[in-house]
């Protein structure tokens, strides 16, 4: 029988994916900073031993356990959705993603694509540098699949947050060279 993590994409063990779903849940009464501060140990050693599952190589949404009685079967049932927060590989900061409101083609992280546009202080959820951005950008459109375009995207989104900084920091040093005028 085959490993049910080997079927997730990823190369945990069966034992490290029962904790890897049980550690994307915040508990009951706990704040999000509690519920990071609670993982973090363990999830620099998922990340360092390349342990995550594909969805969750750039961040790593929380989710919620919720329990119902389902009176057919005379027990409990539990799913735990995810609920607008998570935490970011690149920065390695919590994030408020914003609350799901449709699942467009099974795209479902416009809010950390938000964050890498504006307020992320890294850059590793780009995955692409200058040269490999000029090489997709050289290939023709037929050539092009899902992978490149996704690529060019991140890679699009990581240029916004660049000159963004950039604008700041200009506007920072105009301030200064105003008030030492004065």
């Amino acid at each position: 029988m085959a490993s049910l993590s080997g079927r997730r994409g990823t190369n945990c063990t069966d034992a490290e994916w029962d904790e890897y779903v049980k550690m994307v849940q915040i508990l009951k009464g706990e704040t999000p900073s509690e519920w990071m501060n609670r993982i973090w140990p363990r999830l620099r050693h998922f990340r360092k031993n390349d342990l995550l599952p594909t969805q969750s190589k750039k961040y790593l949404e929380a989710r919620k356990l919720i329990e119902l009685w389902n009176k057919y079967r005379g027990n409990y049932d539990s799913y735990a959705p995810e609920i607008g927060i998570a935490i970011c590989f690149s920065c390695d900061r919590l994030v408020y993603t914003g609350e799901r409101t449709k699942n467009i083609g099974n795209y479902n992280h416009i809010g950390m694509e938000r964050h890498w546009a504006s307020h992320c202080t890294g850059n590793t959820f780009c995955g692409v540098n200058y040269d490999e951005y000029l090489k997709i950008k050289q290939k023709s459109n037929s050539t092009y699949n899902f992978d490149n375009e996704y690529a060019l995207h991140r890679y699009r989104l990581w240029m916004q947050n660049a000159i963004k900084k950039v604008e700041r920091a200009r506007e920072v040093g105009k301030k200064i060279r105003a008030c030492t005028i004065i």
